[in-house]
């Protein structure tokens, strides 16, 4: 019985000395050990990176058709941004002083090789959370359109005497086959407000999903078009892209409403399509 309490002490005393030598052993191989504990840092960043890149690409692509991204992935990818060129760079930039020597070259410095390794042990860990952290099932959402105040109804008394117009837009709206319907009048007898009300209209009668109007101008401007549309969508486009690059943006935002109707007032001359971004043909 007595040889059975000793061991079960014997085998207490020996984990509790693991356990105190364990902080004391680490705390010298971050003298000794530098190197390993740089190129985990460096093998933990360059995972990250990799997760990044995977996190960035649908980010890129869905940015493009218009959507915004979930705070959450922005907030993330700004923080390996930060670690990555700030926090890694730095340590991995002092590598080098780590393998000085002082006193003439007798002794390595391991002061230096005590701080940097510490450094990096930390970083490294703080990478590993950042890469467990970057799993998200999706990195976007559709921005809900705002109703312009453009698209507002106002004058109501003019409307009546238009009715049978109203009605012959109303219905050509609801046949499929009819991909662009024209509203063709004199100037100010009131077709802004027509068709305003038929956007109106077919809201309340659920035939579209979504109405977007652009006022044109007799100096034909696309990229106010684009803008005008993209403003009713809830896109922005960045100030550097090109009318082309809009172009792209808009049509891909525009193809991925199932029911939308585009309202273009006051038209004066031959619109290119393509080259606003609206989609055509089939």
């Amino acid at each position: 019985m007595a040889e059975v309490g000793m061991a079960a002490f014997s085998s207490i005393v020996s984990e509790g000395a693991r356990s105190l030598f364990k902080p004391i052993i680490r705390q010298i191989s971050y003298m000794f050990k530098y190197q390993s504990y740089i190129d985990e840092l460096k093998d933990k960043v360059k995972r990250l990176e990799y997760k990044r890149e995977r996190v960035e690409i649908p980010v890129h692509q869905v940015t493009e058709q218009g959507d915004e991204i979930y705070k959450d992935v922005a907030d993330w990818l700004n923080s390996v941004k930060e670690f990555t060129q700030g926090t890694a760079k730095s340590i991995t930039d002092d590598e080098d002083g780590a393998k000085k020597f002082c006193f003439k070259g007798l002794c390595p410095n391991l002061i230096s090789r005590y701080k940097l390794s510490k450094q990096a042990a930390k970083a490294a860990e703080a990478a590993a959370s950042l890469v467990g952290k970057g799993n998200f099932s999706n990195v976007s959402y559709r921005p809900t359109p705002k109703r312009a105040e453009h698209m507002e109804v106002k004058d109501f008394a003019a409307f009546d005497s238009r009715m049978k117009v109203f009605q012959d837009v109303v219905e050509a709206l609801k046949d499929n086959k009819h991909n662009i319907i024209g509203v063709y009048e004199m100037g100010g007898v009131g077709k802004t407000t027509l068709v305003k009300q038929v956007a109106k209209q077919v809201m309340e009668d659920n035939l579209f999903d979504e109405v977007v109007m652009a006022e044109l101008t007799q100096n034909l401007d696309p990229q106010k078009i684009q803008d005008q549309l993209a403003s009713d969508l809830g896109m922005k486009f960045d100030l550097n892209d090109s009318i082309f690059h809009r172009a792209h943006q808009l049509c891909q935002r525009l193809k991925k409403e199932k029911r939308i109707l585009i309202i273009l007032d006051n038209i004066w001359t031959k619109l290119e399509f393509d080259k606003i971004g609206i989609p055509s043909g089939n």
